[in-house]
């Protein structure tokens, strides 16, 4: 089968949808199919790893989107200008890909599969375009893959205009694919019957956990994004400021918060950043639990549950508002009754969750 996968970012970069993206094509490519994937290369060279994996990258190229594949984020006194000024009236600099895409599918007529990988939305826009102009050499099954919802993603604010954008989309895609049963809250009712629940899948073969042999000290891990506000472990830090007994606290982030945290905790408390995803998950497996800040709305679950699945380690869910002290003190006395469960983990088997993309091309 031809399957054609349009996406902002793949393998090296480390996030949801760059896992998503190479988990899936590497998977796909691995089951026998001929799989084409654009992304914003950045410069990266891609030689060894289309040998090893046998998925055909191909560039982008885009002039104005900041985030590529090297890990490298150019965001200088232009670029921050013209983000101030347009993001929010015009999604800018990802709607650069809107125009993009219509090109890439003229490139690549008859696919039997059409796997567009969104965030950024405007990657299903222009596909959306796309289809309108090239609706005869169009691929024969276009599912549109959402991680966050666009125009009802409660972290964000757009124009009531931008609406008609992911209207557009949505009527033109076969299917919406979503990461879990309630994210279809996130998208308009009257699309709900072309979403189907794929959720994010992996190679557990690439993340060997440890075997735990406890801590001579209680020694939890947090990993992920921070929202400031919506889903921030601030308030549990500074709980944890003012708890007298001996703990440690690692954070697996991008980018480390109040330095004031590592220093009032005598060290205590620690930022790790620049890490892997399989390091990361690896340190995990050897902590006595797992800290996941929840999210205050049912359309979007962290994916790093996923990765705390996989290290097989208690989780202890907690608030923004951090409300959660006893069940945290349980924990740290080594009780666990309390813990959130990663139910089904085989069902994120990338394996599994390929297999679920190939049946909607009804192939």
């Amino acid at each position: 089968m031809k399957i054609l996968i349009i996406s902002q970012n793949t393998y090296p970069l480390q996030g949801p949808r760059a896992f998503r993206t190479a988990e899936l094509s590497e998977q796909l490519a691995k089951m026998g199919h001929e799989v084409r994937l654009y992304t914003i290369h950045g410069g990266y060279d891609y030689t060894e790893y289309v040998a090893r994996t046998g998925v055909q990258m191909f560039d982008i190229n885009t002039r104005f989107i900041t985030n590529s594949n090297n890990g490298l984020t150019r965001y200088n006194f232009f670029d921050r200008v013209l983000n101030k000024l347009l993001h929010r009236p015009l999604f800018f600099p990802q709607i650069e890909l809107a125009f993009k895409v219509p090109n890439i599918i003229k490139e690549n007529p008859d696919c039997d599969l059409l796997i567009t990988i969104a965030y950024p939305h405007s990657i299903h826009l222009g596909t959306a375009w796309a289809k309108e102009k090239y609706f005869t050499t169009f691929p024969k099954k276009w599912i549109a893959d959402c991680g966050d919802p666009f125009f009802l993603n409660p972290f964000f604010n757009f124009p009531k205009y931008m609406k008609r954008y992911e209207e557009e989309w949505c009527e033109a895609c076969d299917y919406i694919s979503v990461p879990t049963e309630d994210s279809k809250h996130g998208y308009l009712r009257q699309y709900w019957s072309k979403i189907v629940t794929i959720p994010q899948g992996f190679d557990f073969s690439k993340t060997p956990i440890s075997e735990y042999e406890g801590n001579d000290v209680p020694t939890f891990v947090f990993a992920g994004a921070v929202y400031p506000g919506v889903r921030d472990p601030r308030s549990f830090m500074d709980y944890l400021l003012t708890y007298g007994k001996q703990y440690k606290f690692k954070m697996y982030m991008r980018t480390p918060l109040e330095l004031k945290y590592v220093t009032e905790s005598n060290g205590q408390i620690e930022y790790i950043i620049g890490k892997t995803r399989a390091e990361i998950i690896k340190e995990c497996s050897k902590a006595d639990f797992l800290i996941n800040v929840i999210n205050p709305s049912v359309v979007q679950t962290p994916s790093k549950l996923i990765d705390y699945g996989i290290a097989g380690r208690p989780i202890l869910d907690v608030s923004t508002s951090f409300t959660e002290q006893l069940i945290f003190e349980e924990f740290l006395d080594g009780n666990y009754s309390g813990q959130h469960i990663v139910e089904n983990l085989n069902s994120f088997n990338v394996e599994n969750v390929a297999n679920q993309f190939l049946m909607l091309s009804g192939k």
